[in-house]
């Protein structure tokens, strides 16, 4: 072994550790040291792949020099974590390896925690290593990804990624751990351009993933996440949105943590972090539900140099318990380039460290399977209505056309509701009471088959989801309801009549418990796109009526 170089892993006896202990002991191209707190499973590592091991404390400062002095390695992996809950000096075990000579590499996931590591640059490159934080799936894979989907874009409306594993797939303390501490807390995300304040375990969506070969995996739901992507690929791509989701595939499972975050919400628990031991124990009795196929996905929604709008995608499947290798494959392939002498010196997030053509071929290696897709986009109203859309005016066209953000303001005069259930709904959904001359603004985000429109009525804010449906249809949802919305034009003017209804999803309405929409939309005499909305509760009474105008902002 005199000729190989050293390798030190931390945290070995974990689910990431050990996968690489064994990829590492397969490959044979390093020398590795296997490290952790507890001897018996650090034994039964050494028994079952062959590695030499060491007990040590990664938070013992002292025991962690005497091991680098002793051991002269050649790069520290740190696969412990949860990076999120390091206090004091999160960098002190980085600095100790960077200042011992040795290159430094982790698996964190903690946004903070790899953003901020930067702060070593300077003495990563005065003793000319590398300290490269968030070697895994997110952001070593997603910016890969993200570098190659975005290649002739001029414009990144949004980057979204989602990694959704199988029930069945094994799970570690320190990734529950982690997952739990976010639910129901607040973090910041970059959307529209904006910094917007989120939820842990919100805004829920359905994901497929489909490459040849591997099992479909169909409507897995997943929720927002604090991850790396997050907090560092706005700035890399331009890109104007840019959400990091996980889910889970037991949709039960998904839906009780989000129950769970509500007691976060209402601070009634500061974390759902102190139940992770219950949670994982309690999670292993349905092991065998689900799965054991699971995968990530990218997202890019962007504009091209031809000026055409697509989504593209790049779908990841690992099937029979593979999963779990993928958080682990960056670190080998940053390995083989700190190897071959490929790698600057210095300390950085690992973002562009690595190619998709690097991660197409490490994913091989563990017979998962990569597939990427495009399809142009066409806004929602103009693909229900088809030929008919043309037949409108320029403005109302305008105003139903482009994807992004985009915000309106004017002025609207209102009617508030009437009768017992018209008020009852409008207390519901939040729609404005009464009012003249009120001023009203509407933001729209339109991102591939949905958008969402959010209206405030001298202050009132109340918001819809629209999206295309199968039978290329606009569905708008308030909150557990959805509504089918049979477009029509006649005589240049936009009509929304309400046709269908459904609750959480599922539940057809029955037609007399439908809101009857009278509604339009047209252009003024003096050029302005004008709206003229009549909703009636389903037994008589008045939702809300409002007719006003509107202007488009300057961006």
């Amino acid at each position: 072994m005199a000729d190989k170089k050293r390798v030190v892993l931390i945290g070995a006896t974990g689910l990431f550790g050990g996968l690489l202990a064994q990829r590492f002991a397969n490959e044979g191209e390093f020398e590795l040291i296997a490290c952790g707190r507890r001897k018996n499973p650090l034994e039964a590592l050494s028994s079952e792949t062959g590695v030499t091991y060491r007990l040590v404390d990664r938070d013992n400062a002292a025991a962690v020099d005497a091991l680098l002095q002793a051991l002269n390695p050649f790069a520290v992996v740190d696969c412990s974590g949860p990076f999120q809950f390091y206090e004091g000096d999160p960098y002190r075990f980085a600095r100790q390896v960077i200042n011992a000579g040795a290159h430094y590499l982790d698996i964190a996931d903690c946004a903070d925690f790899v953003s901020g590591i930067h702060a070593l640059d300077e003495v990563a490159r005065k003793n000319n290593v590398v300290a490269i934080s968030g070697a895994s799936t997110t952001p070593a894979i997603s910016s890969a990804v993200c570098e190659q989907l975005t290649k002739d874009m001029g414009r990144v409306i949004s980057i979204d990624t989602a990694i959704i594993p199988g029930n069945r797939a094994r799970r570690t303390y320190s990734v529950m751990k982690a997952i739990l501490g976010q639910i129901g807390q607040r973090f910041s995300i970059k959307q529209n351009g904006q910094e917007t304040t989120v939820r842990g375990w919100s805004d829920t969506r359905s994901i497929d993933l489909d490459v040849k070969g591997k099992p479909v995996v169909n409507g897995r739901l997943a929720s927002l996440v604090n991850t790396p992507d997050a907090a560092l690929l706005p700035s890399l791509y331009e890109a104007e949105t840019v959400r990091a989701r996980a889910g889970l595939e037991v949709k039960l499972f998904h839906h009780a943590l989000g129950f769970g975050g509500l007691f976060v919400r209402w601070r009634i628990l500061p974390s759902l972090a102190p139940f992770t031991g219950l949670i994982r124990w309690t999670a292993s009795w349905f092991e065998w539900m689900g799965t054991d196929a699971g995968g990530m996905q990218v997202a890019v929604v962007g504009e091209t140099s031809d000026g055409q709008t697509v989504e593209r995608h790049w779908d990841l499947v690992a099937s029979d318990g593979n999963g779990p290798h993928i958080p682990t494959l960056p670190v080998s392939i940053i390995l083989e380039q700190l190897n071959a002498g490929e790698v600057q010196a210095g300390a950085r997030a690992c973002t562009g460290e690595i190619s998709l053509l690097d991660v197409e071929k490490a994913v091989a290696t563990i017979d998962g399977g990569c597939q990427a897709s495009e399809q142009v986009l066409t806004p929602i109203f103009k693909a229900a209505l088809g030929a008919k859309f043309d037949e409108l005016p320029e403005i109302i066209q305008a105003f139903h056309s482009g994807f992004g953000a985009s915000s309106y303001a004017g002025k609207a005069n209102v009617r508030g509701p009437s009768g017992v259930f018209g008020y009852l709904i409008a207390r519901l959904f939040g729609f404005p009471a009464g009012g003249e001359e009120m001023s009203v603004e509407v933001t729209k985000s339109a991102e591939g088959k949905s958008e969402l429109w959010q209206r405030d009525f001298n202050g009132k804010v109340f918001r819809s989801h629209l999206r295309l449906n199968e039978q290329v249809q606009v569905e708008e949802k308030f909150g557990p309801l959805s509504f089918t919305i049979g477009l029509d034009v006649k005589d240049g003017k936009l009509i929304y009549p309400v046709t269908k209804g459904r609750a959480f999803g599922i539940i057809p309405m029955p037609k007399f418990l439908l809101p009857k929409s009278i509604a339009h939309e047209t252009v003024d005499e003096k050029g302005r796109f004008r709206f003229d909305v009549l909703l009636k509760a389903p037994f008589g009474g008045r939702i809300a009526h409002y007719q006003g105008w509107l202007v488009k902002r300057d961006p």
